[in-house]
C-alpha cells in the first residue's frame, strides 16, 4: 500500500470561558492540566464522574474553577 502525500493534523482543545477574566481559554495550555494531580482522562471522555466538576486552572489568569467536558 502507498503512503499517501498529503497529511491531515489532529486538532484538540478544550475551550471554556473564564469566570474571572472572561478569557476563552484552551484548558489544555495549562501548563499543569496533565500533571496536576491523577487525571486519568481521556480526550472525549464527557458524561463521567472524571469529566464532570473538574477542576482546571485558567491559564490566562491562573483562576481555579469547574468544568464538566462536553464532547
Amino acid at each position: 500500500m502507498t503512503k499517501a502525500s498529503i497529511t491531515a493534523n489532529w486538532s484538540v482543545s478544550l475551550d471554556a470561558y473564564c469566570p474571572k477574566c472572561n478569557e476563552l481559554v484552551n484548558l489544555l495550555d495549562a501548563p499543569d492540566f496533565w500533571d496536576g494531580g491523577s487525571r486519568n482522562l481521556d480526550i472525549p471522555e464527557h458524561g463521567t464522574e472524571r469529566s464532570n466538576n473538574l477542576e482546571v486552572n485558567c491559564p490566562e489568569c491562573g483562576h481555579e474553577f469547574q468544568v464538566c467536558c462536553e464532547w
